[in-house]
């Protein structure tokens, strides 16, 4: 059974919370992030500026400055740091959907013995730059994604304190709200702790990286301290966001082709009969119904391919449509075998909705791509079975909401 513990949570005050707290930093596009700092005055990504700073050469300096602004934003009193808690945090979107989850600290040596399972391979390259950045910053500010399956005695006391006003309201400017409650009292610490502990397994929904950048950060603190290492110190923990797998929302991610490989629309086509029953649809704009249903766009119409029931045999990866579609069209059609690095391959984020086939439509229009391809998204059951046989989905197979704002609630690694 995993571990789950309070932590002591350095976060924006009631009067501070509104400018400090931001989207991740990849969701901001150049200009947006320089209009951000220059209206914000004492945002979070203040904070992180240093790590895009051309100006500063070394990148261990740059990582050491952050850590000097979060000091120096908590001394500034615009952040402050709470006893030892654990955290509801709630996104109510525009459309009405919401998502609740429990914020606190998991161990890390519980995702090397897979009490923490994964369904996502990560790419080196990005695993080593974050726990660099771990290793001079010492904090955490976004946490790792995590599901489980439903439990009613957790449901029970998360909905009992969420009866209390959030200590921190943010909303958006798209109009998404984030509400953040405090647990302190010792009795529902200890319960809400005792709860989670109960629980099987966890499963990483979202952060993969973060994670696997966590656990070097954590085996270099053990192997660089000074002191006899005990097991329960804090860099030993990570932030994570515990979401009931009913209160996640998974949303499609899709598939944009450059080229077809030299081969003509008709050739094409043939092509894809011998693993999908095709059913042409014209100009009509559709979008997938259920798995096993991909809805192409190719030279002004659209089709629907359904997976025949030979494409496909092994256990768990066949549940996965983007499994499938590696295997009989990028791979033997296309000659696209690392999805991973082939620029012919572009992945966009779904919606679940027409809109976001509709955004595919467009951009096949405008010459950027030759074919698009839409997916159902993938359950949240086939996702716990992926990592229950400790396979891994292709890249890109999801796209996981709720997306936490980053600076809501930071873990300091030396607390």
């Amino acid at each position: 059974m995993p571990q789950f513990k309070p932590f002591k949570g350095i976060r924006p005050t009631e009067a501070t919370s509104q400018d400090f707290v931001t989207l991740a930093v990849n969701q901001y596009s150049k200009d947006e992030l320089e209009k951000y700092i220059s209206t914000r005055e004492n945002s979070f990504l203040h904070i992180i500026l240093p790590t895009w700073d051309d100006t500063i050469k070394d990148s261990k300096e740059k990582f050491r400055q952050v850590r000097a602004n979060l000091e120096d934003f908590i001394a500034r009193k615009i952040l402050v740091q709470d006893h030892s808690s654990f955290y509801i945090y709630q996104v109510i979107q525009p459309n009405g959907k919401q998502t609740k989850g429990l914020l606190g600290l998991v161990n890390i040596d519980d995702y090397r013995q897979n009490k923490i399972k994964k369904h996502e391979e990560t790419i080196d390259r990005r695993v080593e730059l974050f726990a660099d950045y771990l290793k001079e910053s010492h904090f955490h500010a976004e946490p790792v994604l995590l599901t489980y399956k439903p439990s009613q005695r957790v449901d029970l006391l998360v909905d009992t304190e969420m009866k209390r006003k959030p200590i921190l309201k943010i909303e958006e400017g798209n109009g998404t709200q984030h509400l953040l409650w405090r647990v302190e009292n010792r009795l529902n610490l200890k319960q809400f702790k005792d709860s989670i502990e109960k629980l099987d397994e966890l499963y990483i929904a979202d952060g993969h990286h973060r994670m696997e950048s966590s656990e070097r950060y954590t085996k270099h603190a053990v192997e660089t301290a000074e002191e006899e290492v005990y097991g329960d110190e804090s860099f030993n923990y990570t932030l994570a966001l515990l979401v009931s797998d009913e209160d996640l929302i998974i949303n499609d991610y899709n598939r944009l082709i450059s080229d077809l490989n030299g081969l003509s629309t008709e050739e094409f086509i043939k092509e894809l009969e011998n693993y999908f029953d095709i059913i042409p649809k014209g100009e009509e704009l559709i979008v997938p119904t259920k798995k096993h249903h991909i809805v192409m766009y190719l030279e002004d119409k659209f089709y629907s391919l359904y997976v025949k029931n030979n494409s496909c045999t092994i256990k768990g990866l066949c549940e996965l449509d983007t499994y499938i579609f590696e295997e009989t069209v990028l791979k033997p059609i296309l000659n696209i075998h690392d999805t991973k690095k082939d620029k012919r391959v572009h992945y966009e984020c779904g919606t679940r909705s027409k809109e976001g086939v509709e955004a595919l439509k467009n951009k096949v229009d405008h010459h950027d791509y030759v074919a698009a391809f839409a997916f159902y998204p993938v359950d949240v059951k086939d996702l716990q079975l992926i990592s229950d046989l400790g396979l891994k989905m292709p890249p890109k197979s999801t796209y996981i909401e709720p997306k936490p704002l980053s600076g809501f609630a930071v873990f300091d690694l030396k607390e």
